[in-house]
């Protein structure tokens, strides 16, 4: 097991205020939009896309009775010069009565761990089909049947729904996060995620 936990060596936490009269589902649409904003802007700017994000309270039941975001974010940077240009507090200034966003801080010694943070996307039918058909040497037209008897239904993972800035359509943003041994540096998506190329990973406590 490797002992370097990644070379994201500050971050910045926020934890959404438990409020009785707001679901916390809410809110996660409202911070993720802006954060998702702010990333594709500094990305787009000045270039930088080392800005990866964590879920401390995560947690994935695959029969979906429990899964959770939690109530937590962690978002690390190479540098504290990166965190303080994405600038959360400003970001997220509309959001005060709800979040509570922690200075800046090192990493240090707290890592114990990596995780790898991507979206998840259903397969396409038809390409699952188009797989199917080569991988069992079949027709297209067999595996669009067996692949229609045989469906999977979308698995529950926690998400965050958010509408798209081109033409305003709600999506799902389903998310899956998985504690790994080794850390792998790399870029990250405009979400904050794993880009698929590699398994980048942010540090786990």
């Amino acid at each position: 097991m490797s002992t370097s936990y990644s070379s994201l060596t500050h971050y910045q936490e926020i934890t959404i205020i438990p409020d009785p009269d707001i679901a916390p589902y809410f809110i996660w649409s409202k911070l993720f939009t802006q954060l998702h904003i702010g990333l594709a802007d500094i990305k787009n700017k000045q270039g930088i896309e080392s800005i990866g994000i964590g879920f401390p309270d995560y947690h994935y039941d695959d029969k979906g009775k429990s899964s959770k975001l939690g109530l937590k974010l962690r978002v690390f940077a190479l540098s504290q010069k990166d965190l303080e240009t994405l600038n959360l507090n400003g970001r997220l200034s509309r959001l005060t009565d709800y979040v509570h966003i922690k200075s800046i801080s090192e990493v240090g010694d707290k890592a114990k761990g990596h995780l790898v943070v991507s979206r998840y996307r259903p397969k396409n039918p038809l390409k699952q089909a188009e797989e199917f058909a080569k991988y069992k040497d079949i027709s297209l037209e067999a595996a669009l049947v067996h692949c229609a008897a045989h469906k999977q239904d979308n698995k529950p993972y926690p998400h965050i729904n958010l509408k798209s800035e081109t033409n305003q359509q709600p999506y799902k943003l389903a998310i899956i996060q998985e504690v790994t041994d080794s850390a792998c540096k790399g870029s990250f998506n405009s979400y904050g995620m794993n880009n698929k190329v590699d398994s980048v990973t942010v540090p786990h406590w």
